[in-house]
Order: structure tokens, then sequence, then C-alpha cells
């Protein structure tokens, strides 16, 4: 009985060594350095000369600022300077808006109160008339935004800085209808990346809404 016991002991301590023997391959590896990704940014800010923001009351016809087509010149001109601030190449534009409380200085006709908006050479608000997509002038509204007048054909880098003088005239032929009126002008500056956001036929001065600006 012992040896036979013996025997199967024996056996068995065999089956559980077999059982736990392992096999190893030779291998290697090798990894890749990392692959970064990271946005660009476009941003927006303050230039570097203080904007002049308007008060001017007291108003009579004929009266207007120093780069007005006509009348006195002898009033200050509004000023608004901003700043590209962003890394990536971009498209710049300006909306502008004009509103009015009580009775409106501003009609959108010859004899009201007119606008000169100017980015350096490029006309943006010329005397009440904005240019659309084709060429095409076209009256501002009051109370309704014009959106997207177009201020570069190529993109620009940042920083790049954006000076929009604001002249004003209300002309010598104004009827008495507007004594007491009041109007305001405000521009906004908008700025998009400009790859893979073709313009196409879109011209500095004029409307752009071929492109999302935002």
């Amino acid at each position: 009985m012992f040896s036979i016991g013996g025997g199967l002991l024996a056996l068995a301590a065999a089956g559980a060594l077999t059982i736990g023997a392992t096999m190893s391959l030779f291998s290697a590896s090798s990894s890749s350095s990392a692959s970064a990704f990271a946005t660009g940014t476009v941003a927006v800010g303050l230039g570097d000369s203080a904007s002049v923001t308007c008060n001017v009351t007291a108003m009579s016809p004929g009266d207007s600022s120093t780069g007005a087509a006509t009348g006195s010149k002898s009033l200050d001109k509004c000023t608004y300077n901003v700043k590209y601030t962003g890394s990536l190449p971009a498209w710049l534009s300006v909306d502008v808006t004009v509103n009015t409380t009580g009775t409106n200085l501003y009609t959108a006709g010859a004899t009201g109160l007119q606008f000169y908006v100017k980015n350096g050479s490029t006309s943006i608000i010329d005397g009440v008339n904005y240019k659309v997509v084709g060429g095409t002038n076209t009256p501002v509204t009051s109370g309704v935004a014009v959106e997207h007048i177009l201020l570069n054909d190529t993109p620009v880098q940042g920083p790049n800085s954006r000076t929009f003088d604001i002249d004003y005239l209300l002309p010598l032929l104004a009827p008495n209808a507007l004594q007491g009126g009041a109007t305001s002008i405000a521009l906004t500056f908008n700025a998009v990346q400009s790859a893979n956001q073709p313009i196409g036929s879109c011209v500095a001065g004029r409307q752009c809404n071929s492109i999302t600006w935002s």
C-alpha cells in the first residue's frame, strides 16, 4: 500500500511540474514621440491709442467735423482704435449701427445727419450709404445693423491695428423738424479665421456675407 501510494504521489508531483511550465518568446517594441495638436487664436483688443467717443450737443445746420465733405469742419471727429491680436491669419470686418432717441437726426436722406466712416482709405459709410457685395450704394436704416463690411482683401496677421474715423455733417438745409433730435452711431470690430474660408468676390469696403463670421 505504501509503495503504491508513493507511486501515485510521484506521478502527481510530476504532473504538477508539467502544468506549471511556461514558454517565452523574444520580442521588442519602440514608441514614437507623442504627436501634439493645438489651436491658434483669433482675438481682438484695444488699440494702441485711446478711442475718442463723441458727445456732440447743440448742433446747428451747417455744423460738421474736421473730415466731413462740407460744412463748418470745426468740430472734432470721433475715432475708434482696435487691434487684431490673434495668432491665426484672419479676415477683419466692421458692423455699423445708427440708433435714435426721440426725434431722429438721421433720416437716411440728403438733409438729415450725414456720417463719413473710414478705416484708412477704405470707406465704410459715405453720407448715408454703404456698399453691398456687388458695390451698389444702399442707405443705412436707423436701428438696423449694417454687418460685415470687409476691411482686408488678403489675410492679416496679428498684431494688426485699425483706426476708424467717424466724421459727421448736419446739412445747412436740415429741416425744422429735426430740432431737438438725437442720433448715435456705434461700431463693432470683427475677426474670423481666414483658413478654409475663401472670400470669393468680396472686396474691402463692401459687405461680405459669403463666409461665416461667428
